[in-house]
């Protein structure tokens, strides 16, 4: 609910302007709140100049003011440090610090979500990452039993080409060699809730890609795990997690310190584009 603070307010009508919902009118020269559709975005809190405006379901400590000096990103900088990213697959065996994986968290509760319904949820795996290596290797393992059954089909084995990778997975994690998660510290797995929206790959690849940001900055690695995704709408995965009906794993960050040191970028297609 939007609670503006008339002594504050001067009635200058930017939050009525740049509310989407029409939900802020003036009264009397002031700011007045409907609060029938607001959707809790806080444009109001960010745009009032007299920082009047307060969303009661938030924490006021979240809100920062804007300083050029310390939110502004140069362009190339970034562009650069996008190109140079890659899914990292060595790690060193040295934990994360508690602190960064909160941030790399708060990275992806502050990402944009539909409608602003913040459907996402998060899992820090850290404990009990052999386990789940276990778990989900035997997982893929049973799917290669259960997908030759239907080598010969394309149009029923859709998953024929992972079949001789899971083999070739299993035969090493036998041998003590992980090519799923790479040994990897800690995996971040990102939840969302059916329930509150349908946009689940929207919500979570956003909050995914800037997560991953957020983790290089911090000089961390990262591997995106697709097959644990794959895996993850088991049940057995599903129980090991604890997870309710309504959540569903949109996608997973292996997360570590880099045992390996890349020089350069790499190259990549010409943009396809058609100029209107």
């Amino acid at each position: 609910m939007i609670n503006i603070d008339i002594n504050k307010c001067n009635g200058c009508g930017l939050c009525v302007n740049d509310c989407i919902y029409n939900d802020i009118i003036i009264v009397d020269k002031k700011a007045s709140a409907l609060n029938t559709l607001c959707n809790s975005c806080g444009h109001c809190i960010a745009v009032c100049p007299q920082n009047a405006v307060l969303l009661d379901n938030y924490d006021i400590k979240d809100v920062i003011e804007f300083n050029p000096k310390n939110f502004t990103i140069k362009p190339d900088n970034l562009l650069n440090s996008i190109k140079f990213r890659r899914s990292i697959r060595h790690f060193k065996k040295k934990k994360v610090e508690v602190e960064k994986i909160k941030k790399i968290i708060d990275v992806g509760r502050f990402t944009p979500t539909a409608n602003n319904n913040q459907p996402l949820s998060f899992i820090v795996v850290q404990n009990r990452m052999e386990e789940l290596t276990k778990i989900t290797m035997d997982l893929l393992y049973d799917y290669v039993n259960e997908y030759e059954t239907y080598m010969n089909d394309p149009v029923l084995n859709q998953n024929i080409k992972y079949i001789n990778r899971w083999k070739i997975m299993y035969d090493e994690y036998k041998k003590g060699k992980d090519l799923l998660f790479y040994n990897a510290p800690i995996m971040i797995i990102i939840l969302h809730d059916r329930r509150k929206s349908p946009y689940t790959l929207i919500d979570g690849g956003l909050a995914a890609t800037n997560m991953e940001l957020m983790a290089n900055s911090l000089k961390l690695g990262v591997c995106h795990s697709g097959f644990f995704t794959f895996a993850a709408e088991n049940q057995n995965i599903r129980d090991f997690l604890y997870l309710p009906s309504n959540k569903y794993v949109v996608t997973s960050l292996l997360i570590g310190y880099p045992d390996i040191k890349y020089l350069r970028t790499v190259p990549r297609k010409k943009p396809e584009i058609q100029w209107f």
